[in-house]
């Protein structure tokens, strides 16, 4: 089997080249963006919406729109364009697009929470090809880091 393996964890994101079964362990890259990374990125646009949410329970709540709803996009802005399509109920009432998600979370307090899940959902991962939006440091692309792992 020959390909490339990209794992990204927490705190790091490795990709591996492997040949006929085995890793290449001299082309082993890495960037220094992973979940973590993603999971401050969600953060930040809920409290950018203006979500209501108890923050001991933020990070939790953040980690939890990641990994249900988190998705990659082939296009950004056809992306953006189906959240803001808008639809017309029975009585003529706009309507959100489909796109969007709700979050029900039960708080430490056993209390219920519900938020509204946008264009995170996309946003996030979007920082692993476009290093620039979260990282000042950083600003190589992943596809850039497996080609010059391979």
């Amino acid at each position: 089997m020959t390909g490339t393996v990209i794992d990204s964890g927490d705190g790091v994101t490795h990709v591996f080249p492997v040949c006929d079964g085995f890793v290449i362990g001299s082309c082993v890259k890495h960037i220094p963006l992973a979940g973590r990374d993603i999971t401050k990125f969600t953060l930040q646009a809920l409290k950018d919406r203006g979500e209501k949410y108890p923050p001991e329970d933020s990070s939790e709540i953040a980690m939890k729109i990641k990994e249900k709803y988190g998705y990659v996009c082939k296009d950004v802005l056809k992306e953006y364009s189906k959240f803001d399509e808008k639809e017309k109920d029975d009585n003529g009432n706009l309507i959100q697009s489909s796109k969007f998600k709700t979050l029900s979370h039960r708080t430490i307090n056993g209390n219920n929470v519900e938020l509204d899940v946008g264009y995170e959902r996309f946003l996030g991962p979007e920082m692993f090809f476009h290093p620039e939006f979260v990282h000042a440091d950083w600003r190589k692309p992943l596809e850039e880091v497996v080609d010059e792992a391979i």
